[in-house]
């Protein structure tokens, strides 16, 4: 484990756990090690850790038992899975994959989104607002945005194959393919998406959402 700066963010420290996964310093059915012990050779806070473990949980490659710990999920017969967050696929493969997925996503969460999950959506979008001099902090509220657009949605099967590939769909947000303009493209369609979910439209939700991606392609291969 590589020490991070004592500010690192918890995509950082996503980063890291998942080298030692691919590089096979942890194996599935490994247990992680106690959050004090990653913050201390981390050289970050606790709460940051914690916050890496609970997004590479949503994404599916960690598992909580309760009781034991935090376990490298076994993946059996999870061949495409692993593909895409070992980087098998193209970056382009995998946005076709989004443009498949998240416009639909969102134009559930518009219909079937409750009140608990909408007012989610909304702090989400107030807190990348506050965030957007900052591309590294930027990449882990989209991730957030998302994962809460996702649970909106309501359909549990549709949840968990997303949250699986999550780590796989981060490759299009990762620092290379960042910029001030693209932040500000990303807010404006977010803010978009919010709005149509909020008014119960489903069409207008998945339009925008399906604009946004077509944005964050011409944005990554310009």
């Amino acid at each position: 484990m590589q020490p991070q700066q004592k500010k690192a963010l918890p995509t950082e420290i996503v980063e890291q756990i998942r080298k030692m996964i691919e590089e096979g310093g942890l194996r599935p059915g490994d247990r992680l090690p106690a959050e004090r012990n990653l913050a201390e050779r981390f050289k970050v806070s606790r709460s940051s850790v914690r916050e890496g473990i609970k997004l590479l949980t949503e994404s599916g490659l960690l598992e909580s038992r309760q009781g034991a710990g935090t376990f490298v999920r076994e993946r059996k017969g999870g061949t495409l899975i692993e593909a895409v967050l070992s980087g098998s696929y193209s970056l382009e493969d995998v946005l076709a994959v989004r443009l498949m997925l998240e416009p639909k996503i969102a134009a559930l969460a518009a219909r079937n989104g409750s009140p608990q999950a909408k007012a989610a959506l909304e702090t989400l979008l107030r807190q990348q607002c506050e965030a957007r001099p900052d591309c590294r902090s930027w990449a882990d509220f989209d991730h957030r945005f998302h994962h809460a657009l996702t649970e909106a949605a309501g359909n549990p099967v549709l949840r968990e194959m997303v949250f699986a590939l999550q780590e796989g769909f981060a490759r299009s947000r990762d620092d290379s393919v960042q910029s001030p303009e693209r932040l500000e493209a990303s807010l404006a369609a977010h803010s978009a998406i919010v709005a149509a979910v909020l008014s119960g439209e489903p069409a207008r939700a998945e339009a925008a959402m399906r604009e946004h991606l077509e944005d964050v392609k011409r944005f990554i291969f310009s």
